[in-house]
């Protein structure tokens, strides 16, 4: 079993014992040090404990003269309460950012807000899963390498049993294919997967599956939830190894 694997049973796991049955994944694909850096500063904001008057943050977000980390606080301030005058305003301000570089600021702000939202509607634990790739609805997003046996380049007919194979194999399982990218001797595939199933068998599968017609695709693969890696990076990878 891989660490990704191992983590996701972990979690799994942990959320039956609890009675967990509610969870909320962020959708956009913010960096696990962005999120970090979100995280700490609410911490401080909610041990600060201090009062705020919800509509002079809604304005102070909307305002173009407003500096970035001022906006920061006031989208932390407004995801802090159960409100949803304030989730709508984070709503609206992610929608169309006045600043792109607090884009993932806002998403964060809005994933937050629901789940105080929702804590406070349902009188139920809510449980955030954090992933550099984030998900959709109830789905994680993972990003997967492949690559051929000695780095082989892929001819045009294991280009037509990789798309085929792996096609099938991840339909079959209900796996969302976002994006299936093949080069001359790797291919990528950015997939969405139900948090309770299995996807990392289904990609063996589809290994297994290709291996059958002249054994040339590598058993071993990246199977990741943390970035997508850049051509540049993948490069550098197989130089490695």
């Amino acid at each position: 079993m891989s660490g990704q694997d191992d983590l996701l049973a972990r979690l799994r796991q942990t959320l039956e014992e609890q009675g967990i049955d509610s969870f909320h994944i962020l959708e956009d694909l913010v960096p696990i040090e962005e999120q970090m850096e979100y995280f700490r500063y609410f911490d401080r904001i909610r041990r600060e404990n201090r009062a705020f008057v919800r509509d002079e943050e809604v304005a102070l977000l909307f305002s173009p003269e407003e500096p970035v980390e001022r906006k920061k606080r006031s989208l932390i301030l407004l995801a802090s309460i159960p409100d949803v005058g304030a989730y709508r305003s984070i709503e609206t301000y992610h929608s169309s950012p006045l600043e792109p570089e607090l884009s993932h600021w806002a998403s964060m702000a809005l994933v937050s807000s629901r789940i105080v939202l929702s804590s406070d509607l349902s009188g139920q634990q809510q449980i955030y899963i954090s992933s550099g790739l984030g998900g959709q609805d109830k789905k994680l997003r993972f990003f997967s390498l492949f690559t051929t046996i000695d780095r082989q380049p892929l001819t045009d007919l294991q280009k037509e049993i990789v798309t085929r194979e792996f096609t099938f194999q991840l339909e079959k399982a209900d796996v969302i294919i976002e994006k299936f990218e093949i080069k001359a001797n790797y291919f990528t595939i950015q997939i969405l997967f139900a948090f309770d199933s299995d996807a990392r068998s289904c990609l063996d599968a589809a290994v297994n599956e290709c291996n059958q017609y002249g054994n040339f695709l590598d058993k071993k693969f990246l199977f990741t939830n943390v970035k997508v890696l850049s051509e540049a990076e993948i490069n550098n990878l197989l130089e490695k190894k």
